[in-house]
C-alpha cells in the first residue's frame, strides 16, 4: 500500500472514530476544537483525523492547537498532517506562527507555555466554589484573561475571557478582597489550568450548558489536555508530620479563620440529620435538657463520620488541600498544617474512629444553621395566620 493510500485509510478510520464520539466531520466548527484536542495523543488514526479537521476551522484556537501538535507530535505523519492544515488556514487569511521559525528565533519551553503565564485562585467558599484566573501577556500589550467559577460539585459554573491591563487585574483583585474578604493568591498556572479543565469535564458530564466556549478561551493558554500533577501544597508543606499529636482536637481552630467562618455544609448532605433531630424533638419520651443535648451530639458525630466518608470525603479532601495552600500562601503556616492534616485523613477514605473536631464542629454549626432557618420559616408562616 502506498503512503497516500495508507494515509487515506488511517484518516478514514480516524474520522469514523471521531464520528462515534459525536464529532460531525461535515459540520465541524469552533465549538468542536475542545473535543478535537481532547482526542490528541490517544491513537495515531484519531490524531491524524483531528489534525485534518482542525484545518477546516478558521479560528485562532485551531491554529494554536495545530502549531503545538506540529511541534510536539512524535509521528512524522501527524506532523505532516498538522503542517497541511496550517497551510490551509494560512490560505484562508489566518496568521499562523510556524513552530520551526519560533524554534530558530528563540528556544521555547514545553507546550510553548512558560513563566509568562500566571495562575491565581481564591479561597474555597462553604459551597466548594473557587474563582480561578489564568493570564498571559499579549504582544500588542495587556493581558489575556481567562476566568472561571469552579465548583467541586457541579463543575465549571461560568467562564469568560477578556483582554485587560495589569492594573485592571490588580483593581479586580482588590475589589474582590474589599467586597468579600477574599484574596486572590498566585498559584502554579498548571494547577489553575487543571482545575478549570477538570471542572469543565465535570460540568459536561452533568449536562451543564453554560461553558460551550471554554475550549476556545482556553486554547490561548494551553490547547492540549493538562497532565495530572501533584497538588501544589505538597511543594510547600511535607505530608509527613502534619498529623502531629492532638491535631484532631486542635483542628477546630480552623473554624476561627475568616475564610471558614461562613462555611456551611450543603443542605442535601445535612437533611437526613436534620430529620433525626426533628424526630428526637417530637419523641414522646420525656428527656431532660442534658439527655436532649447528648442525643443531638450523637447525631452530630454520626453526621461527621458519615458525610465525610466515601466520595463526599474525597471532594472535601480536595477542598482542604486548596485551603491549606491558600493559608500557607497568606502566611498562616499552623492553620495550613491543620487543614492539610484533615485533607490527608479524608483522602484515606474516612475520618477515622476518633472525632476530628473541625469536622464535628462544622457539622454542628451547619445543623444549628438549618434548624434556625426552619424555625424562622415556621414563625413567618405563623405570623400570616389571621386569628378569628
Amino acid at each position: 500500500m502506498s503512503k497516500k493510500d495508507a494515509r487515506q485509510e488511517a484518516l478514514k478510520k480516524g474520522l469514523e472514530r471521531l464520528g462515534e464520539s459525536g464529532i460531525d466531520a461535515e459540520k465541524v466548527a469552533a465549538a468542536d476544537i475542545g473535543a478535537l484536542t481532547g482526542h490528541l495523543g490517544k491513537e495515531h488514526d484519531t490524531d491524524l483525523a483531528a489534525a485534518f479537521l482542525l484545518g477546516r476551522i478558521a479560528d485562532p484556537a485551531a491554529g494554536a492547537a495545530l502549531t503545538e501538535l506540529e511541534r510536539t507530535a512524535a509521528s512524522k505523519d501527524i506532523k505532516r498532517e498538522a503542517r497541511r492544515s496550517l497551510f490551509k488556514l494560512a490560505q484562508r487569511g489566518m496568521s499562523i506562527p510556524r513552530s520551526e521559525d519560533a524554534a530558530v528565533a528563540k528556544p521555547r519551553p514545553a507546550l510553548k507555555l512558560g513563566p509568562e503565564i500566571e495562575g491565581y485562585i481564591s479561597s474555597v467558599d462553604g459551597a466548594g466554589v473557587r474563582l480561578v484566573w489564568l493570564t498571559r501577556p499579549q504582544p500588542e500589550g495587556g493581558l489575556q484573561l481567562l476566568q472561571g467559577m469552579v465548583s467541586d460539585r457541579v463543575g465549571l459554573e461560568r467562564a469568560s475571557g477578556a483582554l485587560i491591563k495589569r492594573k485592571e487585574l490588580r483593581d479586580r483583585a482588590q475589589a474582590i478582597k474589599e467586597s468579600h474578604g477574599i484574596q486572590m493568591i498566585a498559584a502554579p498556572w498548571e494547577y489553575a489550568d487543571q482545575m478549570l479543565y477538570e471542572s469543565y469535564e465535570k460540568a459536561k458530564s452533568l449536562g451543564q450548558g453554560a461553558t460551550e466556549h471554554f475550549f476556545s478561551l482556553r486554547a490561548a493558554f494551553n490547547p492540549l489536555k493538562p497532565k495530572p500533577a501533584p497538588h501544589p501544597i505538597y511543594s510547600r508543606l511535607s505530608a509527613d508530620g502534619v498529623r502531629s499529636e492532638a491535631w484532631r482536637e486542635r483542628s477546630r481552630r480552623l473554624l476561627d479563620e475568616p475564610e471558614f467562618r461562613f462555611w456551611i455544609l450543603d443542605d442535601d448532605w445535612m437533611k437526613p440529620y436534620l430529620e433525626r433531630v426533628e424526630q428526637a424533638r417530637a419523641s414522646r419520651l420525656v428527656l431532660n435538657e442534658v439527655q436532649k443535648e447528648e442525643r443531638v451530639s450523637a447525631i452530630v458525630r454520626d453526621a461527621a463520620r458519615e458525610i465525610f466518608a466515601g466520595e463526599t470525603g474525597r471532594v472535601f479532601a480536595r477542598r482542604m488541600e486548596d485551603m491549606a495552600f491558600y493559608l500557607i500562601e497568606t502566611g498562616r503556616e499552623e492553620p495550613a498544617k491543620l487543614a492539610l492534616a484533615v485533607a490527608l485523613q479524608l483522602a484515606e477514605g474516612e475520618p477515622g474512629i476518633l472525632d476530628i473536631s473541625f469536622l464535628t464542629g462544622l457539622a454542628q454549626k451547619s445543623l444549628a444553621f438549618y434548624l434556625s432557618q426552619a424555625k424562622e420559616k415556621a414563625e413567618e408562616e405563623t405570623s400570616f395566620i389571621v386569628k378569628p
